[in-house]
């Protein structure tokens, strides 16, 4: 080469053949497997913060939509909601903006996204999604107690305008309560709110203020309780052991004063007076009318008359009744008595259910036990002369005795003496086998073998002299059914 000419091109060198590339499938895969995965993660992070389509919360169409526009939503309804508070003579209707009602939103929305997979969007994209959510919701308490205001002023005139302030005896509880009128000047500020918190969160619209809304002030209460200590020491009167009647908290409120300073005292005095009074007035039937139904159906009203029914010794029940109420505990209390019946039945049947019923009119007398009709027969009563009446009322057997004689000595001139005691001017004598006394021995039922007619008008021009007469056979019989103390009970 070093004899070659200068200027000489320099010869190129041999090129070197490269051998041809194979082609490199495998990274197609990679590639759809890398864009998938972007895909899917892409897509997960986008349902991590949207609903998926097709997807409802209680039935609202939430579908790619995010959280906040449901939050906003639910927000914004919250002024659809309204409602009344209700008590005893108030109405209160208020509105969401009142109390400023919110339904919380965001927290509704986060419970609904929190149900949702975002990794398992490729699986349920295409289906149908039915989310729930609980709502809650805030309001104002300051505010909402605010609606009470005019319901609380008007309470509290109510108290000062009413006596006892407010405080009154309650027939249906038989009990002194505070008047509602007053109560609503007690509302437990707490208590109502509580009871808000838990209707407003429900989302109720009617919101009942109830019994336990209400709280009453110290010296209120004491004196209801001061009034309740004599009020409720209810006393149930017997007489000679028979049940007859309560002396109830309404009776007793009658006795019970309260001062304007609110002291509570009893004014025994009017019980004293009571006892002797009223008492006596209600639970003493001698003497008094009374009206029954005789077992045949008849309503019959007994005029007032004979010794048989009770008489109390009021003034010493009147202290036995003051005595137990100063305890302030429920007792019992026998009332002592001047004389007994059967049963306690003021106005009505207080005889037993063994007794011989005369009825004037009819001329006819029955005689029956437990509601059985045991005997009857027609009689003769008094001649209706306004002397010889037979009395009527409600009596019982005195005397029980055969081979009697009756008499009336008539008139007696002094210095005079008549056989067999009596003057045959104007008195009379009689020998009977059966003598039934039922007017304390003046007058009874007897045989009369004189008499050749019972029953009708007979009576009403030849009557008796005031006993009840009748055939020998009707009279042996009732001889042998009646004993000393069975009651009679005589009726025009």
């Amino acid at each position: 080469m070093s004899n070659a000419p200068k200027h000489a091109a320099p010869t190129e060198p041999e090129a070197i053949e490269e051998p041809p590339r194979k082609p490199h499938y495998w990274a197609i895969p990679v590639i759809i497997a890398g864009l998938a995965g972007g895909i899917y993660f892409g897509g997960a992070v986008y349902f991590m913060t949207h609903f998926l389509p097709n997807t409802t919360v209680e039935g609202y169409d939430v579908s790619l939509q995010a959280p906040a526009e449901l939050a906003e939503h639910i927000s914004a309804s919250s002024t659809d909601y309204n409602g009344t508070f209700v008590g005893d003579g108030f109405e209160i209707p208020f509105t969401a903006a009142d109390v400023e009602f919110a339904y919380n939103g965001k927290a509704y929305a986060e419970e609904a996204m929190a149900q949702q997979n975002p990794w398992a969007w490729p699986l349920q994209i295409a289906g149908t999604h039915d989310l729930d959510a609980e709502l809650s919701a805030t309001f104002d308490a300051t505010k909402a107690w605010g609606l009470f205001d005019g319901v609380v002023s008007e309470g509290r005139k109510t108290v000062e305008a009413l006596p006892n302030r407010g405080v009154v005896f309650d027939e249906k509880s038989d009990h002194y309560i505070v008047a509602d009128e007053a109560m609503h000047a007690m509302l437990d500020r707490n208590a109502v709110l509580q009871k808000a918190t838990a209707s407003i969160g429900a989302f109720e619209t009617t919101i009942e203020i109830g019994d336990d809304c209400y709280t009453v002030d110290s010296e209120t209460k004491r004196i209801v309780d001061d009034a309740n200590f004599y009020a409720d020491a209810k006393v149930h009167l017997t007489m000679n052991g028979v049940d007859a009647i309560d002396v109830d908290g309404k009776q007793i409120s009658q006795w019970i004063k309260i001062a304007e300073d609110g002291t509570v005292t009893l004014d025994e005095q009017a019980i004293l007076d009571w006892g002797p009074g009223g008492l006596s007035d209600l639970l003493d039937t001698v003497g008094k009318p009374r009206t029954y139904t005789r077992p045949d159906g008849e309503e019959i009203t007994v005029r007032g008359g004979g010794p048989y029914g009770w008489s109390i010794k009021g003034a010493e029940g009147a202290q036995l009744i003051l005595d137990a109420i100063k305890s302030g505990k429920p007792q019992t209390v026998d009332i002592p008595t001047y004389s007994n019946a059967d049963r306690v039945d003021p106005g009505g049947q207080d005889w037993p259910d063994k007794y011989i019923d005369v009825d004037i009119s009819e001329q006819h007398a029955r005689m029956y036990i437990d509601g059985e009709l045991v005997w009857e027969t027609d009689v003769v009563t008094g001649q209706p002369d306004g002397v010889h009446d037979t009395p009527q009322g409600v009596f019982y057997v005195s005397e029980h005795e055969t081979d009697v004689t009756l008499f009336n000595a008539g008139t007696i001139k002094e210095g005079e003496e008549y056989e067999n005691g009596y003057n045959p001017e104007d008195g009379w004598e009689s020998h009977v086998d059966f003598w039934i006394a039922y007017d304390g021995g003046e007058r009874g039922f007897h045989n009369s073998d004189w008499r050749w007619q019972f029953g009708g008008d007979i009576y009403t021009w030849y009557g008796s002299h005031g006993c009840i007469n009748m055939d020998y056979e009707p009279a042996r019989q009732l001889y042998e059914l009646t004993e000393l103390g069975d009651a009679v009970v005589i009726h025009q």
